[in-house]
C-alpha cells in the first residue's frame, strides 16, 4: 500500500508525465493535419514520384525518403563497426582512471552540438572519403551499382551516411554499454568455471546480449532518420535517386530544412514537407517502440 505522502508525490508528477505525451499527441496531429492538403491533392504519387519544381507545383519526395533510409543504412552500419568495440574495450579491458576517461570522452562527444560534426565533416571527412575511399573504389570497382558513378565532390550518400554514423556512435555505445555491463556475473563466472578463455567468453556475453544489441541499432537508427544538420552540410542536397552511393542526394530532413524558409509561398510545397515530416514520425516512432520494449524483454529474461 503507498503512503499518502507517496500518492500525493505521485499525482504531482503525473501532469509532467501526460503534459509530455500530450505535447507528443499533439505535434503528430498538427503534422497530420498540415500534410492532408498534399496527401490528398497528390495522392500516392507524392511518395512515388521524384521532382520538386514549386513553380508547376509538382512533387515528389521519393528520392528524399530514399535518401533518408539509405543514409541510415549508412550511418547505423558505421556506428556498429565504432560501438560494438568500444563497448568491449571499455567494459572488458579498461581499468580504473583509464576507463573513466574514455567513458567520460564518449560521454562527451554525445553531448557535442551536431552543427560541429558538420562543419568538420564538410571540411575534413568528406574529401578524406574522396580521396581515398570513394575515388578507389570507383577506380577499381566501377562495375557494381553501389560505386558506379565518378565522385564529383565527394558531397555524397555515403558521405552523409558515415557522418551520421560517427555522430551517432556515443549515444549507441551507450545503449550497448549499459546492456553488457547489466548482464549478472554468474554468467561470467560460469563461463570461466567451464574453461573458457576470455575471448569465449566475451561472445557467450555478446550473445546474451544480441537483441539488446540489435534494439540499440534500431533505436539509433530510428535517430539517424532526423538529423538534420550533418545531412545538409555532407549529402550535397540534390534531388537525385541513384543506386550509386557516390552521387549526391537529400533526406527528408534536409529537404525540410533548405525549403522550409520559403516553401509559404507556394500553395502545396509546406504541406508537401509536412507530409515529409509525417513519414519520419511514423517510421521513427515504430522503431523507437520496437527498439524500447526489446530491452524491456530482453532484461526481464536475462537480468534476475
Amino acid at each position: 500500500m503507498l503512503s499518502r505522502k507517496d500518492k500525493l508525490f505521485f499525482m504531482s508528477l503525473l501532469p509532467l508525465s501526460l503534459s509530455l505525451l500530450a505535447i507528443l499527441i499533439i505535434s503528430i496531429a498538427v503534422i497530420g493535419i498540415r500534410s492532408i492538403d498534399s496527401i490528398s491533392f497528390f495522392g500516392s504519387k507524392l511518395y512515388t514520384m521524384n521532382v520538386w519544381d514549386p513553380e508547376a507545383e509538382v512533387y515528389g519526395l521519393l528520392a528524399p525518403i530514399a535518401g533518408s533510409i539509405v543514409t541510415s543504412v549508412i550511418a547505423i552500419l558505421t556506428a556498429s563497426f565504432f560501438s560494438i568495440p568500444l563497448t568491449i574495450t571499455i567494459a572488458e579491458y579498461l581499468k580504473g582512471s583509464t576507463k573513466n576517461i574514455v567513458s567520460s570522452i564518449v560521454e562527451l562527444m554525445g553531448g557535442l552540438p551536431t552543427i560541429i560534426y558538420a562543419v568538420w565533416a564538410s571540411q575534413y571527412l568528406v574529401p578524406f572519403l574522396k580521396q581515398y575511399v570513394m575515388d578507389p573504389l570507383y577506380s577499381y570497382l566501377s562495375f557494381i551499382p553501389l560505386f558506379s558513378c565518378k565522385p564529383i565532390t565527394g558531397f555524397s550518400v555515403l558521405a552523409a551516411g558515415i557522418s551520421i554514423g560517427i555522430s551517432i556512435t556515443p549515444y549507441v555505445t551507450a545503449l550497448i554499454l549499459e546492456a553488457y555491463q547489466s548482464i549478472p556475473s554468474i554468467y561470467r563466472e560460469a563461463c570461466y568455471g567451464i574453461g573458457a578463455t576470455r575471448y569465449e567468453s566475451i561472445k557467450i556475453l555478446l550473445s546474451l546480449a544480441r537483441p539488446a544489441i540489435i534494439a540499440a541499432l534500431v533505436l539509433g537508427f530510428a535517430r539517424s532518420l532526423g538529423e538534420t544538420t550533418i545531412a545538409v552540410a555532407t549529402i550535397g542536397n540534390s534531388m537525385n535517386l541513384n543506386l550509386c552511393l557516390f552521387s549526391p542526394s537529400y533526406t527528408v530532413s534536409a529537404l525540410i530544412a533548405s525549403q522550409f524558409a520559403n516553401a509559404y509561398l507556394y500553395p502545396y510545397a509546406e504541406s508537401v514537407l509536412y507530409a515529409g515530416m509525417l513519414i519520419l514520425v511514423i517510421i521513427s516512432i515504430l522503431l523507437s517502440l520496437y527498439g524500447s520494449t526489446t530491452i524491456i524483454r530482453w532484461r526481464s529474461r536475462v537480468i534476475v
